[in-house]
């Protein structure tokens, strides 16, 4: 007996690849197309999701960074001018708004407490159709600053 080739055994085992792809039934024909595209679709689609969700977090620790700085300016100069100048060069072109207030006292430069509340609008990649119902879509923080003063 001589030796065959793994192909060779293939072909004597079950018959040519022609036979076997002329054997299939006309009904299960596109079926590896149709399952590759839908499976492409589905990672594309996660994975914009998970874009849209890095760049969400990146939008809110910006906006509450330029919060925490603007409430620190506004609790050492106690000019609400600079802070709002502050926050609103360090969000550049970001939708966003700050609220300056304080707590204990009667104006910024002797209270106890500077309160910044912020509110804005993440952008986003997706269509507004799925991107306004998100819980991510939009910032909202309270940020309290004492105002510390060195007594002699």
């Amino acid at each position: 007996m001589a030796l065959r080739s793994p192909r060779q055994r293939l072909v004597t085992q079950r018959g040519s690849v022609r036979d076997h792809l002329r054997a299939r039934p006309a009904s299960s024909r596109g079926v590896g197309i149709f399952s590759s595209v839908f499976g492409l679709l589905f990672f594309l689609t996660f994975l914009l999701f998970a874009v849209q969700i890095v760049y969400s977090l990146y939008a809110t620790s910006v906006i509450s960074a330029a919060a925490y700085d603007a409430g620190r300016q506004l609790a050492r100069t106690g000019d609400p001018l600079i802070a709002e100048a502050r926050f609103a060069d360090t969000v550049g072109t970001y939708d966003a708004s700050a609220v300056f207030s304080f707590e204990g006292g009667t104006s910024f430069g002797d209270a106890e407490t500077i309160v910044v509340s912020v509110m804005g609008a993440n952008p986003t990649l997706l269509p507004d159709r799925f991107a306004g119902p998100l819980p991510f879509a939009t910032v909202h923080r309270t940020i309290r600053i004492r105002n510390e003063r060195f007594v002699r």
